[in-house]
C-alpha cells in the first residue's frame, strides 16, 4: 500500500496510543483498524509511518524500551551502568507484560538491537573480555525475562481461593514464604549484581588482575 503524502498524526503519537492499547487489552486488540479509531483517523494514514503492522510491534516494543539507554561516557564503570540499564529493561518488562511474547523475541525482530549493540561495544572498549560480552549480555537478559514471567505459585495462590489449600497441602513451601526475608525486587538485585561480579572476577583472571577483595 502505498503511504499517504502527508501525515495526518505523528509517528510519536501513534506508538503511544498502541502501546497503551496493548498495554489495556493485549497485543490481540492491537490492529490496525483498532489503533485508527483511536487516533480519528483513516487506518490508510498509518502507512506514512510504518510498512505493516509488525513495524508498529516492533515500534511499541522499542518505545518501551527506551529508558534502556548505553552510556556515553566510556569511563563510566561498566559494572554498575550495566547494572542500571538491567533494573531499568526488567522495570519496562513490568510496566508492560502484555509485551512479554515480543519482547521474549526481541533480538529475531531487531527490537532495540541498535541500543544492545553499542552496549556490547561500550563493554568491549572498557576491557570486557571479547568472548564474554555475549554470555554477559545474554545471561543478565535471560535472568530479567525469567524473573517476570516466572509467577511464584504462593504469590498466585494469594490471588485466589486457593491459599487455604496450599496452606493446608503444601504447609513447608507455605510457612517458608511467609519467612522469606527478601521480595522479588530483593533478590534479583542480589542475583544481578552476583552475575556481574562473577564475570567479572573471571575477566581479571584471564587479564592475569587479581581480584578486589570483596568483590
Amino acid at each position: 500500500m502505498a503511504r499517504p503524502k502527508v501525515s495526518l498524526v505523528s509517528q510519536r503519537k501513534t506508538l503511544d496510543v498502541a502501546l497503551a492499547i496493548a498495554d489495556r487489552e493485549g497485543l490481540e486488540a492491537l490492529t490496525i483498524r483498532r489503533l485508527a479509531e483511536e487516533l480519528g483517523i483513516n487506518g490508510a494514514s498509518l502507512y506514512h509511518h510504518f510498512r505493516n503492522k509488525d513495524e508498529i510491534l516492533v515500534g511499541v516494543a522499542t518505545l518501551a524500551l527506551e529508558g534502556v539507554r548505553t552510556p556515553t561516557d566510556p569511563a563510566a564503570d561498566w559494572q554498575e551502568w550495566l547494572l542500571q540499564n538491567l533494573l531499568e529493561f526488567r522495570r519496562a518488562l513490568l510496566a508492560h507484560p502484555n509485551l512479554m511474547p515480543l519482547l521474549v523475541r526481541r533480538h529475531a525482530m531487531r527490537i532495540g538491537l541498535r541500543e544492545h549493540n553499542a552496549t556490547a561495544a561500550l563493554l568491549a572498549v572498557q576491557g570486557v573480555t571479547r568472548e564474554l560480552v555475549l554470555p554477559l549480555l545474554e545471561s543478565l537478559e535471560a535472568l530479567a525475562i525469567g524473573t517476570v514471567m516466572y509467577a511464584s505459585p504462593i504469590d498466585a495462590a494469594e490471588d485466589t481461593d486457593d491459599a487455604p489449600d496450599w496452606q493446608e497441602d503444601y504447609p513447608h513451601l507455605f510457612a517458608l514464604a511467609r519467612q522469606a526475608s527478601m521480595d522479588h525486587d530483593e533478590t534479583f538485585d542480589l542475583v544481578a549484581r552476583s552475575i556481574i561480579a562473577g564475570f567479572a572476577a573471571l575477566i581479571d583472571a584471564t587479564n592475569g588482575e587479581p581480584t578486589p577483595a570483596g568483590a
